[in-house]
């Protein structure tokens, strides 16, 4: 064997032991990748069980109630929803208003107008989560809507807050019916992705169901609006045939309602739509704060609004009620042109009451001479700028 000739000390050592080198230096990165990977597979372990950790607290309500969502699982809930919804196709007054915690004639009048449509609410089926009050639930009642004369029947579904009254008797309350708490209690519930993706399926299934059936997509566009012009007709027909003097004293102490609408809030940032479906045309969106005027809160889910002087759709489940103005027969009234501040006083230093949107109409009292209008607002007396109104 040759002796290394020209190669320093250094070099002959990397000659002499290569391999143990080469070794070491493959130990050295093999360790590196190794602490590499075992750190990225730790800190995605972390970040899962935190994720599930967040998953379990938020399915718990602030008393520690949980939101889980529980199909059919309270027979006594979906047999009071099914006799509810059977009495709204069959116009069962009676049945609806010892159901319902209030019904005013004019609910009264629009389901019996909607029930001439309507021939069954079928395959009822009742989703449940647990509220705060005992035997209190928050019911999702999902449903085949079959219309008279179709045979395509459309998927809805709408919320209710179900509970007992004091004397036990079970009671289905609207939004208008509960208090704030409840509300704010509702939404959390509602904001469950379970429920949120019920909403979604459920809203492709109607959309899907109307593409397969265009005559039924074009009687549901012009639907709003026809079941509108009937329900002033009989508005318009109950007030010309009641008898003021077949009345006694204790029922002309309250007049009938003419027309009643709701002051609601977003209770999150949610699109303004042409029609009351999904897929109609986005007109605008409006945030927490912004007060809209309800014409009507329609079957399937959806609110008829005022806001800037145009009319479009909301889901109901994205309001809530903040305030409700009605007008009694016969009384009249005046329709805010611009947006308006509601006063306590005829006074640009009064307390705001409300703001009124342009359509919005108001019960008038009396023009004053001082540019004021007295109008009747919320069940008390308040006054607005008459340049604003006409």
């Amino acid at each position: 064997m040759k002796k290394d000739k020209g190669k320093s000390k250094f070099e002959i050592f990397v000659d002499k032991y290569y391999m143990l080198v080469a070794t070491l230096v493959f130990a050295v990165c093999v360790a590196v990748v190794f602490a590499v990977v075992f750190n990225i597979a730790r800190a995605k372990e972390e970040k899962e069980r935190k994720e599930k950790m967040q998953s379990e607290i938020g399915m718990l309500a602030p008393d520690g109630r949980d939101y889980a969502l529980e199909k059919d699982a309270h027979p006594e809930i979906n047999e009071v929803i099914t006799r509810y919804h059977k009495a709204l196709a069959e116009d069962d007054e009676d049945t609806i208003s010892d159901i319902l915690v209030y019904v005013s004639q004019n609910d009264l009048d629009s389901i019996a107008v909607k029930s001439e449509y309507i021939d069954s609410y079928d395959d009822i089926v009742c989703y449940t989560q647990k509220a705060e009050a005992d035997g209190a639930y928050y019911v999702y009642v999902q449903y085949n809507l079959k219309l008279k004369d179709f045979d395509t029947k459309l998927p809805g579904l709408i919320g209710f807050y179900y509970c007992p009254d004091e004397e036990g008797n079970p009671k289905i309350c609207r939004q208008s019916d509960i208090s704030e708490d409840v509300i704010s209690d509702f939404y959390a519930a509602y904001s469950r992705q379970e429920v949120q993706d019920l909403y979604n399926q459920v809203a492709l299934a109607y959309n899907e169901a109307l593409d397969k059936d265009e005559e039924l997509k074009s009687y549901m566009d012009g639907f709003d609006d026809m079941v509108k012009q009937e329900m002033v007709k009989k508005i318009a027909l109950r007030s010309a045939t009641e008898d003021p003097s077949e009345t006694s004293s204790e029922e002309t102490s309250e007049p009938a309602e003419e027309n009643t609408t709701d002051q609601v809030e977003p209770t999150t940032t949610v699109n303004i739509r042409a029609t009351a479906s999904e897929k109609g045309e986005s007109k605008g969106q409006v945030g927490p704060g912004t007060t809209l005027t309800r014409i009507e809160e329609l079957i399937n889910g959806w609110s008829h609004v005022i806001y800037n002087g145009e009319e479009g759709y909301i889901r109901s489940d994205y309001l809530k009620v903040v305030g409700s103005n009605t007008i009694e027969a016969g009384a009249k009234t005046v329709t805010v042109k611009e947006g308006v501040n509601i006063r306590n006083e005829a006074s640009m230093d009064g307390s705001v009451i409300a703001m009124a949107e342009p359509g919005t109409k108001l019960e008038l009292i009396e023009k004053m001479d001082n540019g004021w209008s007295k109008v009747k607002y919320n069940g008390q007396t308040a006054y607005v700028k008459s340049d604003y109104v006409e």
